[in-house]
């Protein structure tokens, strides 16, 4: 499942669909030619449907100013709290064959580096030791009285997604999806974005 979320193409049309979210929203800007959203500061969290209008106006002139992509309009998210951010990624390399990767993601996924690799297909078994694998994995299981993430949601997850890739075979040559919100045990995972 994905978080709650409108493709608009206009400013006001962004604060009409933040106002159906109930509580401060994310905002990022809308193109196909932009991978790294936050890299070209068009990613904004926790934003007032109040403000949103306004923010949209401000992201379009901040991410013109450092890139020559096409925009095609903004992407209004409700806003995910209380969860552990992860990357849940695929590459298919000519030479070695397809590979499943699990770490902490959001935007420190490449500062962290905290990943494991498993070949597809990946039973559940390999999910869990996937996870366990993690240096940061005792984050997910209530480090320091931090709630218990949903654990088990996660390791379906990665398990549907390497289905995903066996049954697609060679016409998938990569995906990611990044943040995987893992959410408070027994509330699931959401997909904040993917590529």
């Amino acid at each position: 499942p994905a978080v709650k979320e409108f493709a608009v193409v206009s400013a006001r049309e962004a604060e009409l669909a933040a106002r159906t979210l109930n509580g401060n929203v994310v905002l990022k800007i809308l193109s196909r030619d932009i991978a790294h959203k936050t890299d070209v500061g068009g990613v904004l969290v926790n934003i007032n449907p109040e403000d949103v209008a306004r923010r949209c106006e401000e992201m379009r002139a901040a991410v013109t100013k450092l890139t020559k992509a096409h925009l095609e309009g903004f992407l209004v998210q409700e806003m995910v709290t209380d969860s552990t951010e992860m990357i849940l990624g695929f590459h298919r390399d000519p030479q070695l064959g397809a590979a499943v990767l699990l770490g902490f993601g959001g935007t420190t996924a490449e500062l962290f580096n905290d990943t494991t690799l498993r070949l597809p297909p990946v039973s559940q078994q390999d999910a869990e030791e996937m996870i366990g694998e993690l240096k940061g994995s005792a984050l997910l299981r209530g480090f320091r009285g931090r709630a218990k993430s949903d654990v088990d949601a996660l390791t379906s997850a990665i398990v549907t997604f390497s289905g995903m890739i066996v049954e697609l075979e060679n016409r998938l040559s990569e995906a990611e999806i990044n943040p995987l919100f893992v959410l408070p045990e027994g509330q699931g995972v959401r997909a904040g974005d993917g590529l």
